[in-house]
Order: structure tokens, then C-alpha cells, then sequence
């Protein structure tokens, strides 16, 4: 009895990756430089391999209006694959929208080649899909304003898409572009 004792109180010793994420997560990834760094701030977003947006792991800074489909194991050694950056493919545990942009995600390689196939059909075609998507738990749309929107992981409130996602989609307001004081207009 006394064991169990013992043993349930180390298990609530063992920190949970939200209280490691206090310790080392996104705010800190941001303050620690990010924040002044142009490749970053004006860019889309940024896609992390690990939660709490660890940058010593492989990330993606995705730019403004990109689009594209994640390289996997197999697919960052094909030169013929439309594939982008590092071996993302299903690994992305937390990201970084910037102020005024929107990043939508999908769990499948195809997610944003049929999103786009709708919306070329018609607005309503391309919303239907896009309500289907997310009714689905296929995809995720984060949007940021005034501020950096960070999800530091996904597996907390999105379990389904937590090493799940495929393929992206970046969008930003026009003419703005974010500074450490804040957003100023380009131009």
C-alpha cells in the first residue's frame, strides 16, 4: 500500500508537457529573438516539429500567400516532388501565425488541391468544402490579429491533426506587415 503511495506521488511529479511548455515554450521562442527577426515577422507563419515551438528542431517559416504540400521521408528525396521544406510531413506539433495572416492546414497531401477545385467551381462550392473539412476534422484555419496567435500544441485541443498535417495554405491582409511595436503599414 505504502508502494502505491509512493508511486502515485511521483507520477504527479512528472511534469506535463503544457507546465514544460511554461518552462520553454512559444512566448520565449518569440522574446528570445524571433520577434526582430524579418524572415519571420514578415513572413505568414511558422511550423514547428515539436510543441512549444522548440527552434532548435526543424521548422518552416511559411510566407506570405504560399501554398503548398510538406515533404515527407520519401518525398524531400524526389527531385520530381512539388513538395516544400524540410520533413514536415505529418509532424507539426505547434505553429505561429503572424498578425493580420491566416494559415489553413490540412491532414491530407490532396486537402489543399481539392479545396482549390471547389472554389474554382464557385464561392459556395469552395464553402461548402471548406464547412465539410472542418465538420470532418480534416482542417484547421488559425487567423491572427493585433498579435502573434501561437498554438503550442496542437495534440491539446486537436488530437485528430497533432502529426497529421499535409498540406497549407498562408494568407495576409494587404499593405500590412508586422513590427516588434506593432503592425505598420507597408509601402
Amino acid at each position: 500500500m505504502k508502494l502505491l503511495v509512493l508511486l502515485a506521488g511521483l507520477v504527479g511529479l512528472i511534469p506535463s508537457t503544457s507546465s514544460l511548455c511554461a518552462i520553454q515554450g512559444c512566448d520565449k521562442w518569440w522574446s528570445a529573438g524571433a520577434k526582430n527577426n524579418v524572415s519571420i515577422t514578415g513572413a505568414c507563419a511558422v511550423m514547428f516539429d515539436e510543441n512549444c515551438c522548440k527552434a532548435s528542431k526543424t521548422f518552416y517559416i511559411v510566407q506570405r500567400e504560399e501554398e503548398g504540400k510538406l515533404c515527407g521521408t520519401a518525398s524531400s528525396f524526389n527531385p520530381f516532388s512539388s513538395c516544400v521544406g524540410p520533413r514536415l510531413k505529418d509532424d507539426i506539433e505547434s505553429l505561429v501565425v503572424m498578425p493580420g495572416c491566416t494559415l489553413e492546414v490540412w491532414d491530407k497531401g490532396s486537402g489543399l488541391a481539392k479545396a482549390k477545385e471547389e472554389e474554382a467551381k464557385s464561392w459556395n462550392a469552395g464553402n461548402y468544402k471548406d464547412s465539410v473539412d472542418r465538420y470532418d476534422r480534416n482542417k484547421l484555419v488559425f487567423s491572427a490579429s493585433g498579435d502573434i496567435h501561437i498554438i503550442e500544441e496542437i495534440n491539446d485541443d486537436f488530437d485528430d491533426m497533432d502529426e497529421d498535417i499535409e498540406s497549407y495554405r498562408c494568407h495576409c491582409s494587404k499593405g500590412l506587415i508586422f513590427r516588434p511595436q506593432g503592425l505598420k503599414p507597408t509601402g
